[in-house]
């Protein structure tokens, strides 16, 4: 059983791991430090961590922020024509250091032996990259469409793991989580003048664009509620949920200490 009491212990020595493996003097000259979505690795760490020994929810969890990671780093990619041999090079290594990031988390799966593991991961990966294109290359589809393949283009390599491990409702939770957290970030850049898949799907389901942000609004009490019901099949976790899920709405920020929940 997880106990919350070691459960930022733990988060702390994940994240120390990830910065450790993806430390790269030279590619950290042209390309920014990766990035890790806490949230991400809260809800694998809590997902794993009843079913699981602790060696291999530390590797499966860094394993995914390593996906992560590289997923992020190549989506950065300028496509913009190329002018000068700096721009150049700086496009080579951010390439790179997504194949970098990507060939980790395979070592580290292959190392301790974990071909089912590796095969989850590497159709997650060709899933999102297709979610990707399908999102970003249309312009008609539905709020619903859009809802959907952003759910799963935000959280599959997540979903596909609880689904191995038999664990339907945080399945069903990471979706609604990640596709708050992006719900949220979309209309934050609405309000600063920026559209974004799922706002463009809403302007097209609205009949007049002052509609937006209430029809917005809407949906987000709809998923949180969704997630708060859903969030009493956890037991001992519904409290994290809960607690996540208003820190999400409400700051992204977390307090050194997390409560003990049980």
């Amino acid at each position: 059983m997880v106990r919350m009491n070691h459960f930022n212990d733990m988060v702390k020595e994940i994240k120390q791991s990830f910065y450790q493996l993806t430390r790269h003097p030279y590619i950290q000259k042209y390309v920014a430090e990766p990035t890790i979505d806490e949230d991400r690795l809260r809800f694998l760490y809590a997902m794993l961590g009843n079913k699981l020994p602790n060696k291999e929810v530390k590797v499966f969890t860094l394993s995914a922020l390593l996906v992560q990671a590289a997923l992020d780093v190549h989506e950065a990619v300028s496509l913009h024509k190329i002018h000068t041999d700096s721009v150049r090079k700086n496009r080579q290594l951010t390439v790179l250091a997504g194949d970098y990031y990507c060939s980790l988390y395979y070592y580290l799966l292959a190392e301790g032996k974990h071909l089912p593991m590796i095969r989850v991961y590497s159709h997650s990966i060709q899933q999102i990259n297709e979610l990707k294109m399908n999102v970003y290359e249309s312009n008609h589809l539905s709020y619903l469409e859009t809802q959907n393949q952003i759910a799963s283009m935000e959280s599959l390599l997540v979903q596909n793991i609880a689904e191995h491990f038999q664990l339907p409702v945080w399945k069903e939770v990471v979706s609604d989580f990640f596709y708050l957290k992006r719900l949220l970030f979309e209309r934050s850049e609405w309000l600063e003048g920026r559209k974004q898949p799922i706002i463009e799907a809403m302007i097209r389901e609205t009949s007049h664009i002052d509609e937006v942000l209430s029809y917005c609004e809407q949906k987000i009490e709809q998923i949180k509620d969704r997630l708060l019901t859903k969030g009493q099949n956890l037991q001992m976790f519904e409290g994290f949920l809960i607690d996540h899920v208003d820190r999400l709405i409400g700051s992204s920020a977390y307090p050194e200490k997390v409560a003990e929940e049980g």
